[in-house]
């Protein structure tokens, strides 16, 4: 499947996500989060109900990660991805209020259970960890979501829904690296003199790069040194002392 841009990938799974896409991603909220309808008490119910709501909402998702691949935000309908999920149509609705805010939520999915991604975040270090979370952008094992980071990005140019959603998840993840580096600075762990805001901001821009090496630096991909001069290069940027 290739994009406008160029970008040719395969099944997969973000500016993210990309907030899509962005390093603290795991962290970010729903841009809409829908109001959960009213349930009846039933204690010896909600149980099985929650399990039931909850693999649907992972059929979906599995469902759309592999229709997003295959046919592009475009190409894959609602009724398409409902119909491979084995729910109706309007049920889809129930767990996602858009295609968009279904799409980003792919994007974000699929970084976060990547084993890489887990073993590199820091819990409590968020700051210190970020030239480590850059890094893993450059592995074989992250190939799904450069390339479903990239179709976000492609589904914001010509969707204004897409691009509102991408907007605020982008705003949120960048105050939250933003905030991680404040605090790292006033814990005499980064550089006090660099502008918070300003480094969030090239930090971010640095993953996006990231995000494109599949179509530029293909040869790169897994190689150990670039990945070391990645982290290095990233720890440099956040004032990492």
């Amino acid at each position: 499947l290739s994009t406008e841009n160029g970008s040719s990938w395969v099944v997969q799974n973000l500016e993210t996500e990309t907030f899509a896409y962005l390093a603290m991603i795991r962290k970010l909220p729903k841009p809409h989060p829908r109001k959960r309808p009213r349930i009846v008490k039933a204690p010896y119910r909600d149980g099985n109900a929650s399990d039931a709501t909850a693999s649907t909402r992972e059929r979906i998702l599995a469902s759309a990660a592999r229709l997003f691949a295959e046919q592009g935000f475009e190409g894959a309908s609602m009724p398409a991805i409902a119909k491979a999920s084995g729910i109706t149509a309007g049920a889809i609705y129930k767990h996602f209020k858009s295609k968009g805010e279904l799409l980003l939520e792919v994007v974000k999915r699929s970084f976060e259970s990547t084993p890489l991604f887990i073993q590199n975040a820091a819990p409590g270090n968020e700051a210190t960890a970020l030239p480590r979370l850059a890094s893993v952008y450059t592995e074989p094992e992250l190939k799904p979501v450069r390339q479903l980071s990239i179709e976000g990005h492609s589904a914001a140019s010509k969707d204004s829904e897409v691009r509102e959603l991408l907007a605020l998840s982008n705003e949120v993840a960048i105050q939250r690296i933003r905030e991680s580096i404040a605090l790292a600075q006033r814990e005499g762990k980064l550089d006090s003199k660099m502008n918070p805001d300003f480094t969030a901001r090239l930090f971010c821009i640095l993953v996006m790069g990231l995000l494109h090496m599949d179509t530029l630096l293909p040869n790169l991909i897994g190689d150990q040194s670039w990945r070391d001069f990645v982290r290095e290069r990233a720890a440099t940027l956040i004032g990492v002392r």
